[in-house]
């Protein structure tokens, strides 16, 4: 009797499993077909080039999917490959390179940012004699301005370039008239200055820093710091938000590339967003509030800690934008869960709102709908 019950027991555990498995598949189902739906139809009535969206929960990659044509005058489709130019959601790699040298000791979030650069330079101070530090240059809390005085560059042209040279007559012209470290004030050309410093400090260029510690490490072979010639026939091509939509081009940074020269799809950011919901030091180091913005909203290291009243719980969460490319990369470390969403067309309202479509999607799916929301 005993093995006839044992196989009785296994079987209804086969059963259960197959069960879950099916429930969960048909869920999925039901998530994709919802999310196909939305931005179908956004990208019909806005004439969007492209969506594309990326999601993963509990290790695993449940959405890889893109919407529209990556180039509009070849009608070229877009899919889970295109590669497309982040924008600021490139200060999230930034942070992370920024966490693994903290994790290894070669970098205190207290140093003085000055000493990684020339004596030579004069470095701004506070009116108190205060000098900018890792932390503060790191959470837009420097007094640094959003772009430098001597960046060459009016909308909607992008940026082609900015030198070391160039970066150095930026920070000798940074004048700070308050205390340091007292408010948020985002800075582009901050985040320029932090991915320069790092490069003094470890001899390696920013590229290969974000290559061996982020893009080998997890195996995103379409993804880098810096435009790659392989990259042209996968690029999306870049549409201000204009009807009909008008053709622009990448952005070059230069050494202003750590704010938001990051090139990826959406296959490699899953594998990102899986990296950086582990239990791991470094995570744990980027992941951190070091500075408050308000009651609900902080930065860590190149991302914002966001408590959501509304989902009651929180939020790892960066944004970016630049002349024909926008993006949103969000963690929901508490359910396992991250969500990428990538576009061609140029950051404004009617693709913001394209972006909060999906999210409300998938917050409803994963986290379950908000019960004032519920009532109406």
């Amino acid at each position: 009797m005993k093995p006839a019950l044992k196989y009785f027991n296994i079987t209804i555990a086969s059963l259960l499993l197959i069960s879950c498995q099916n429930l969960k598949s048909n869920q999925e189902k039901d998530l994709i077909t919802s999310l196909d739906s939305l931005v179908i139809s956004e990208i019909n009535e806005k004439k969007i080039p492209s969506i594309a969206i990326g999601i993963v929960k509990d290790g695993s990659p449940v959405v890889a999917k893109a919407f529209g044509l990556a180039d509009v005058e070849a009608n070229i489709k877009a899919d889970a490959n295109t590669v497309y130019q982040l924008g600021s959601v490139t200060k999230m790699f930034t942070g992370h390179v920024l966490a693994s040298l903290i994790d290894e000791g070669k970098i205190s979030i207290s140093d003085t940012l000055a000493t990684y650069f020339p004596d030579s330079l004069n470095f701004p101070v506070s009116p108190t004699g205060q000098i900018v530090t890792i932390k503060e240059i790191a959470t837009h809390s420097s007094e640094f301005p959003r772009y430098p005085f001597n960046l060459e560059r009016e909308d909607p042209h992008p940026i082609k370039g900015y030198t070391y040279e160039q970066m150095l007559e930026g920070i000798s012209n940074v004048e700070i008239d308050t205390l340091i470290g007292t408010r948020y004030s985002y800075s582009n050309f901050g985040f320029g200055v932090l991915g320069a410093a790092m490069e003094n400090h470890t001899g390696q260029s920013l590229p290969a820093l974000m290559d061996s510690r982020i893009f080998s490490k997890y195996e995103m072979k379409n993804s880098s710091l810096v435009f790659k010639e392989e990259f042209a026939k996968k690029l999306a091509t870049p549409y201000l938000e204009t009807q009909p939509p008008l053709k622009t081009e990448p952005w070059e940074m230069g050494k202003l590339a750590a704010a938001g020269n990051v090139f990826s799809t959406v296959n490699d950011l899953n594998k990102l967003m899986i990296g950086m919901l582990n239990n791991s030091e470094i995570n744990t180091i980027q992941q951190k509030q070091y500075f408050s913005i308000n009651e609900t909203w902080s930065y860590g290291l190149g991302c914002f800690i966001v408590y959501s009243e509304k989902q009651n719980t929180q939020l790892i969460y960066h944004g970016g934008d630049i002349d024909g490319y926008a993006s949103s990369l969000t963690l929901y470390p508490e359910y396992g869960l991250g969500v990428v969403i990538l576009t061609n067309w140029g950051e404004g309202q009617s693709i913001g709102d394209a972006f909060d479509g999906i999210y409300s999607i998938v917050n409803d799916h994963f986290l379950g709908k908000n019960p004032d929301e519920t009532k109406n």
